[in-house]
């Protein structure tokens, strides 16, 4: 019984972690700091995003240097806010996924919406974020 407390007290301690990671690297996003976004990031992330066209289904990969670019030198209008609604975590190990619908507005417009899936690998600095697949929704009702 007590090692099974203090799995459940890692447990919770890496899930705490694993959240603060993502909302640290959003908080970086939001204020276009290259600093905070890099301090989740591990060395070999990258983001993808799962989309439709009139084509059908596409991926677009990004490298990971690339995003940061695009986010800290994008103008200052329109305004990007991404809205994360509730954090879905699962751990196996070093290994981790979050699950986390969001909602991506710009200045006060709704542009789209759809689901972050997000891997951590935990290091000796802690759970770095390895990479971001979004899906880019019209609607998410």
């Amino acid at each position: 019984m007590f090692l099974g407390s203090q799995w459940s007290c890692a447990q919770n301690s890496d899930i705490f972690s694993i959240e603060q990671t993502v909302r640290t690297f959003f908080e970086g996003f939001h204020a276009k700091d290259s600093v905070i976004i890099q301090s989740t990031l591990h060395r070999s992330f990258e983001l993808g995003s799962v989309f439709k066209t009139q084509n059908g289904i596409m991926f677009q990969h990004t490298e990971g240097r690339k995003f940061i670019n695009t986010v800290i030198s994008r103008p200052e209008l329109p305004e990007w806010k991404e809205v994360l609604g509730e954090f879905k975590i699962n751990i196996s190990g070093s290994l981790s996924s979050v699950w986390v619908p969001y909602e991506f507005w710009l200045d006060n417009s709704f542009s789209h919406c759809g689901v972050n899936s997000i891997h951590l690998i935990k290091t000796e600095q802690g759970w770095k974020i390895l990479n971001i697949t979004d899906s880019r929704l019209k609607s998410c009702d």
